[in-house]
């Protein structure tokens, strides 16, 4: 046997990452196994022994997963893949004790419990008085839907497609946004009106709605993998199955053809995607990741009036990936790569479905540990009343938004925290009033009760949270009173800078009373301005090295969370971001949160040949900038400075306020050298660079506030050096800082004394009032598990 000749290495940013990885601690049993495929390679043989060598299991499959229907004993093992006389080697892995059973039913065992009636996706005929019953103030929001969509009529054809292919791309945007109010919005309204309301308004409206959309040619503009983008399609194949179901009893014998033809057409169409994709691959494509969703909820709905063996195929696809490598983009600790923004709705597209094999077999794939923690994630990174999300496209946008309306939904806490916890988690879902009108995410609003096999399994909250898989770190000084509260979040991740991630490896935001002081920059605008502004590392709080800042859209750009540790009075991350850095031999980045007011960023920055590094800030407010030259600098933007000292350098201070919010810092640098703070307004690409004035968006003030405003870009130019080390000091809302230089620096202030060691030729120590604080990598804790 050839070791090491099935390689696992990821070679482009949509792949699979391998799993169990080696050394990795498995929560769900039985586990799933998926590996890269190899070649052209038809058959994998997997191989399972026990940490002894004792054989447990030898199959072989035809693709690059292995789903088990059969639970393994708790303990350590070992699993290879073999194709031939070729082997990939050895991996080992733990099956907690505590593991979650979770043993993922086949599609013949669950289209035997699909009823033969209507209404049978989600719901049951007997469930429309219990919702009726228990929904009200969520069917009164509904009533008002109705008026909208009544008042608005029918969706219009889309036509942006005829448009010469510059023009054609621009206008397929403004499209797809309105068409998502006339489908996932007005379609879906007035069908859920009609099952629980028996309005008639909504029945017309659904009937003749959903009819008009089936006259048209799927294979059109608004296929689900046409040439002319994707999204109408999308909002067709997820709104039309339930629509249909739901709205069941309103067709004649002819239309019911029509309709189940242009759902199976749609659903072709997503399986057609995904298998030209090799999804099992590849499954860090963003939008087929809604897809296999879309597939199951369709089989289940036309089981029955289809040939068996296609709706099985159907359901089987999907059940395979919701079995085995789902989510890509999300972790066992409940974090979400791509960003708060996009966490909102792809943690909702999916659930109709799971919603519909709950009702039918009883089986639930919320069980496991990604969905039972997601909500953690949301209390961390979207805690009511906040103005920015971090990190990633759309940080800047919320609920009320105009841009995306309904994209970040209403609610995201939803039936997660409903089922799973944690207690704040709830606490913040019964904060989100029920809204004028739903504007997007209507399928979980009217939930059915479900006993979950672990209530509260979301586990205990902490004011700091590591979330590994994908790379974010949060540390909250009141994380339960968000008005209050001061937090500072921070990402390093495996997932790299390409789909919706930008190239902001060991960035950091400080956001405190619900307003952003440290941000992100940039928005979504033109396509020039995303490229060359939003995904670059100089629109975020992180390092430019000669210059230059990571690699855009690329799977080697990567970062690791080393460590954090959780003491209390004091929170410290440890991040290691050096392989997004090509000339670097180490970056390492260290961020330490003396609750409640007092924050340091550490910075240890390596490489063989001199470099030049530019320390990079953002803000939404204008800062105040002040420079001082004495022994002593003081953060309080009140505070008298000191006398100047004859030839020591100078050190600016920035004051940002936004108004209850504020924050003061300076910078400082070991070798130490002269540290020029600059500041704009300017983007280096405009937002709208490059786009006619037509296709502008023009924004409510009131609500979307931040892209009415300028964003302030505050630069540090230190001079070239083979080892640079950088300690930035935080004051947050008002607290009384100031900073000693001498051969270490000492930090007075917030009832502490910090003294920060940025030796040239080491790591950088730390030690509060008088004890160490360990800053390198080793084992520490969140969340009561080991962490390393």
């Amino acid at each position: 046997m050839k070791e090491g000749t099935l390689p696992q290495q990821r070679t482009q940013p949509g792949d699979l990452f391998p799993s169990p990885a080696d050394g990795d601690r498995v929560e769900v049993n039985p586990p799933a196994f998926n590996w890269l495929p190899v070649d052209s390679l038809s058959e994998f043989r997997v191989l399972v022994e026990s940490d002894s060598g004792e054989p447990v299991l030898d199959e072989t499959v035809p693709h690059n997963y292995l789903i088990l229907r059969r639970p393994l004993a708790p303990g350590r093992y070992r699993w290879d893949v073999r194709a031939g006389d070729r082997s990939r080697g050895w991996h080992t892995f733990e099956l907690a004790s505590d593991a979650i059973e979770r043993v993922v039913p086949t599609a013949d065992q669950l289209l035997a419990k699909v009823p033969d009636f209507h209404p049978r996706h989600v719901y049951y005929p007997a469930d429309i008085p219990w919702v009726r019953a228990h929904c009200r103030p969520q069917l009164e929001a509904l009533a008002r839907n109705i008026d909208v969509a009544v008042a608005q009529g029918l969706p219009p054809r889309p036509a942006f497609h005829r448009a010469p292919p510059a023009l054609a791309r621009r206008r397929y945007g403004q499209t797809f946004r309105r068409y998502r109010e006339y489908v996932d919005r007005n379609l879906v309204a007035c069908a859920l009106g009609h099952l629980f309301l028996n309005d008639t308004r909504a029945a017309e409206y659904a009937r003749a709605c959903l009819l008009e959309i089936c006259d048209w040619n799927p294979e059109g503009p608004c296929a689900v993998d046409g040439p002319w983008g994707d999204e109408i399609g999308l909002s067709n194949v997820r709104c039309l199955a339930p629509v249909y179901d739901w709205t069941f009893d309103l067709y004649s014998q002819n239309e019911h053809v029509l309709i189940r033809n242009t759902i199976a057409h749609y659903a072709r169409q997503a399986l057609r995607r995904l298998c030209r994709l090799d999804f099992f691959s590849h499954p860090g494509n963003s939008h087929p990741g809604r897809l296999s969703a879309y597939l199951g909820q369709a089989a289940l709905v036309l089981h029955g009036y289809l040939k068996l063996g296609e709706v099985r195929a159907w359901l089987q696809y999907a059940i395979d990936v919701y079995g085995s490598l789902f989510p890509h983009f999300g972790d066992a600790d409940g974090g979400w790569a791509q960003g708060t923004f996009y966490a909102a709705s792809y943690t909702k597209w999916f659930q109709p479905f799971f919603f519909a094999v709950e009702r039918h077999s009883g089986f639930s794939f919320f069980e496991h540990p990604f969905f039972h923690r997601v909500s953690q994630y949301f209390v961390h990174f979207a805690p009511p009343g906040w103005e920015i999300h971090p990190f990633g496209d759309g940080y800047w946008i919320g609920v009320e938004d105009d841009e995306h309306p309904g994209f970040f939904a209403q609610d995201p806490y939803g039936v997660y925290a409903e089922r799973f916890g944690p207690e704040l988690a709830r606490e913040f879902a019964r904060r989100v009033a029920t809204p004028d009108i739903y504007k997007m995410h209507l399928f979980d609003v009217l939930r059915l009760p479900f006993k979950p096999a672990r209530p509260d399994a979301a586990g205990p909250l902490s004011p700091s949270r590591a979330f590994r898989g994908v790379g974010l770190v949060s540390m909250h000084s009141d994380i339960a009173h968000p008005e209050d509260d001061t937090a500072v979040l921070a990402r390093a991740s495996r997932h790299g800078t390409a789909s919706h991630q930008h190239a902001d490896q060991g960035s950091f935001v400080i956001i405190s009373r619900g307003l952003g002081l440290i941000t992100p920059s940039g928005y979504f605008g033109g396509e020039a301005h995303r490229m060359g502004w939003l995904k670059q590392s100089r629109a975020h709080n992180t390092v430019l090295i000669n210059g230059e800042g990571q690699p855009v859209n690329s799977h080697t750009a990567v970062g690791h969370v080393e460590f954090l540790r959780e003491r209390g009075e004091w929170c410290l991350a440890g991040l290691d971001v050096t392989r997004a850095y090509p000339g670097l031999s180490r970056f390492k980045r260290r961020i330490l949160f003396v609750r409640p007011a007092l924050i340091v960023v550490c910075d240890q920055i390596d490489a063989e040949n001199p470099v030049s590094c530019t320390w990079l800030l953002h803000t939404l407010s204008p800062p105040r900038i002040r420079s001082q030259s004495g022994r002593t600098v003081a953060l309080h933007p009140a505070a008298r400075h000191p006398d100047t000292a004859p030839g020591r350098l100078a050190v600016t201070t920035v004051h940002v306020h936004r108004d209850p919010a504020s924050l003061s810092l300076a910078l400082f640098a070991a070798p130490a050298c002269d540290l020029p703070c600059h500041v704009t307004d300017t983007f280096a690409v405009g937002v709208y660079e490059g786009v006619p004035p037509e296709f502008h968006q023009d924004y409510d003030p009131a609500r979307d506030h931040l892209k009415n405003a300028p964003q302030y870009h505050l630069a540090w130019d230190a001079t070239p050096q083979t080892r640079r080390r950088f300690a930035a000091v935080f004051a947050v809302n008002g607290a009384d800082v100031c900073v000693e230089q001498d051969a270490q620096l000492a930090v007075h202030g917030a009832g502490h004394e910090l003294r920060i060691d940025l030796p040239p030729d080491g790591p950088i120590s730390l030690q509060l009032d008088g004890a160490a604080i360990p800053s390198e990598t080793g084992y520490g804790t969140c969340e009561g598990r080991a962490f390393q």
